[in-house]
């Protein structure tokens, strides 16, 4: 079994593992976003990625900044549609750790086997997970607005083959029974979820994200060496773009290591401490990670809200919390190195 799902008979498809990888640097994902009645000829298909409020547009996105790492994770969810009765993969991990730049990533590698291509919906602005359904229905061409959602949903999904990148589903995990129907009615549909927390349908496999890997202190040997592990190369790469002139050496790996491993290989928190290498040297930036949260601040202003601060986005997770399970957090706050079940 490929990316086009058991059910597309007649359809040729090149296998799953065949695919080259492209440039990582290249985010262009190929969307189908309309499948009009037979009365009207459809728009060309575009090359771009859909946002839920609104149809697909003519334009061309791209990712910012390139992918650091995550290779074996990419060729496990690549993997994943070949196992029987996977039909839903859910990226889990906590926030800022890279779920939707690894879910498109993903996406963009499988793009060419796909004849509808792929559909990313952003599921941030819903907040009513009745409204899931609707807010998927322009993204593949239905009418939200009709009489009867779900028949148009099946009468518009009937023929497709497509990956539905469906974006920050963590708040929304009671319109699972919607997508497991969806699922159902579209035999050639494979959707990829991020989330804070699994779905909990029987269609699903969940691919916990963790964190990047950190530095060995006891094990360091040089600075290519250092190089080499992936949460100081996006520590670099970001703090490069504030800072041109600065360099990995001698002088300040010992600091880099602990910037790394204090921040636990979080890729958010760890773009938010390298946009400091502009004014502060990496042992300074050190220093002031005795206390992290009022450091890691002044994200970039095209990322949403609970991004541009650590503290918002921890905040995110905190807030999906009832107040009896807010209670409890704070209560397992007092074991200091984690606790068992």
């Amino acid at each position: 079994m490929t990316w086009s799902a058991a059910g597309a008979a007649g359809r040729a498809s090149k296998p799953f593992a065949s695919l080259p990888t492209p440039c990582s640097s290249a985010l262009t994902t190929a969307l189908r976003s309309w499948r009009l009645p037979a009365l009207r000829p459809p728009p060309p298909r575009p090359l771009l990625v859909t946002y839920s409020h609104r149809p697909c547009q003519s334009r061309r996105p791209r990712w910012p900044t390139l992918l650091i790492g995550r290779q074996v994770e990419i060729e496990h969810i690549r993997a994943l549609p070949a196992e029987p009765n996977v039909r839903l993969v859910t990226l889990t991990g906590p926030g800022g750790v890279g779920k939707t730049r690894l879910a498109i990533e993903a996406a963009m590698q499988v793009r060419d086997t796909l004849p509808d291509g792929v559909v990313f919906v952003d599921l941030e602005p819903v907040t009513e997970p009745s409204l899931v359904l609707t807010t998927i229905a322009p993204t593949l061409g239905g009418d939200p607005r009709g009489s009867s959602l779900r028949e148009t949903l099946r009468h518009v999904l009937a023929d497709q083959q497509l990956l539905l990148v469906l974006d920050n589903c963590e708040r929304l995990l009671s319109a699972a029974p919607d997508l497991a129907w969806l699922l159902e009615t579209a035999p050639s549909v494979f959707i990829v979820a991020t989330s804070r927390a699994r779905l909990d349908v029987r269609a699903e496999r969940e691919v916990p994200i963790a964190p990047l890997a950190v530095p060995d202190p006891a094990s360091f040997h040089d600075v290519p060496h250092l190089a080499a592990v992936d949460s100081v190369q996006l520590f670099f790469s970001r703090a490069q773009a504030f800072k041109p002139s600065f360099a990995l050496m001698d002088e300040n790996a010992r600091a880099v290591i602990g910037i790394c491993n204090r921040l636990d290989g979080l890729p958010l928190a760890i773009e938010l401490t390298a946009a400091r290498i502009k004014v502060l040297s990496p042992s300074a930036l050190l220093e002031r990670l005795e206390r992290r949260l009022p450091i890691l601040t002044s994200g970039a202003r095209d990322l949403p809200a609970r991004q541009r601060t650590l503290r918002d986005a921890i905040a995110w997770s905190y807030d999906l919390l009832s107040a009896e399970e807010q209670t409890l957090f704070a209560q397992l706050a007092a074991f200091v190195g984690g606790w068992t079940l």
